[in-house]
């Protein structure tokens, strides 16, 4: 299998995340009846920052993780740690004031891929997609049917398609959004997966990772098969940040059906935490952003040193018998 790797910063007949590259590409691999896959990060997304001019990446100064674009008012959100900044006018690094906010999901791309290319059976899988048991189960059928595919993380990892001329990833630095610690790291991961299935196919692939920031360090690496700088520069940044090997990083979350009352107990454990931290030897990071699941607020409170035991025997008591409360290591 041969597979070729772009990089793309041209401009588009469509839309700003459907590059002319990537349109021409679709067009040739249609014109050969084969199937196109577009993979993107998920189904809906937080905006990013970045700058045009030395595609600098606004992240967190705590957490090593891209902050996201918030308005009304403007300003920049880390869903980890909470920091919260005001909107910047110009960039950090290089100080060009050519800051771009990008961010893009599913039901978009599938919007405008259905005007430009009219009459071709476009199918959306995500979660929205798969909401019960018959549309899984008609998922299969539809898959064989489509022209062009366009899927979410799921995709990469439980369907094997055959005919696939073309792979898109639209938006990299989409994955890079993720509010987690390890962002880069499942980033990568997720991307060398995707492309490292089509190269066991005997089949050839045209594989287009789209970005605004190409130079990024891990898109670099990615693109250049480069895993041995990859991983010095995390392992270099995690000893920075405390993060795992070098650190212990706990999420205690409480859910509950109301969502004062869950901020509310989040904010009482760390209050609880930090009086059993009077030397502030453990980093202790209030609540992270509210997130609704099956009907109940999930609030939680981070504590991040190079052991964490001892904090959590001062409060084992809450721990064994708070049932809504989770004790999560990272």
């Amino acid at each position: 299998m041969y597979t070729t790797v772009h990089l793309w910063q041209d401009s588009s007949k469509i839309s700003r995340y459907l590059s002319n590259t990537l349109l021409d590409e679709i067009e040739n691999t249609l014109s050969k009846w084969e199937s196109v896959l577009l993979y993107l990060n998920k189904r809906g997304a937080y905006n990013s920052l970045i700058c045009q001019d030395c595609q600098y990446l606004f992240e967190c100064q705590n957490c090593d993780t891209s902050q996201s674009v918030h308005h009304n008012p403007n300003h920049l959100l880390c869903h980890l740690c909470t920091n919260r900044v005001n909107m910047p006018l110009k960039c950090p690094k290089c100080a060009g004031v050519k800051l771009m906010s990008i961010g893009v999901w599913t039901q978009q791309i599938e919007e405008a891929l259905g005007k430009y290319f009219v009459g071709k059976n476009i199918y959306r899988f995500d979660s929205d997609s798969m909401r019960n048991i018959s549309s899984k189960k008609n998922a299969l059928n539809d898959l064989d049917q489509a022209d062009i595919i366009i899927g979410t993380k799921m995709i990469t990892t439980w369907f094997d398609f055959e005919k696939i001329g073309c792979i898109g990833v639209i938006l990299v630095e989409q994955e890079l959004g993720s509010p987690n610690y390890d962002a880069t790291e499942r980033a990568y991961s997720n991307l060398k997966q995707l492309i490292g299935r089509w190269n066991r196919k005997s089949q050839e692939t045209t594989i287009i990772l789209q970005s605004f920031i190409p130079k990024n360090e891990m898109i670099r690496s990615l693109v250049e098969s480069n895993f041995k700088d990859f991983l010095m520069q995390t392992l270099t940044e995690r000893k920075l940040f405390s993060y795992p090997p070098f650190g212990e990083v706990v999420k205690l979350e409480y859910r509950h059906p109301d969502a004062e009352k869950a901020l509310t107990y989040i904010k009482k454990l760390a209050h609880t935490l930090r009086e059993y931290n009077k030397d502030n030897s453990y980093i202790i990071i209030p609540w992270t952003s509210t997130f609704k699941k099956n009907n109940s607020y999930h609030v939680a409170c981070l504590i991040k040193w190079k052991n964490t035991r001892l904090l959590l025997w001062n409060i084992k008591s809450q721990i064994l018998h708070e049932v809504k409360l989770s004790v999560i290591f990272s």
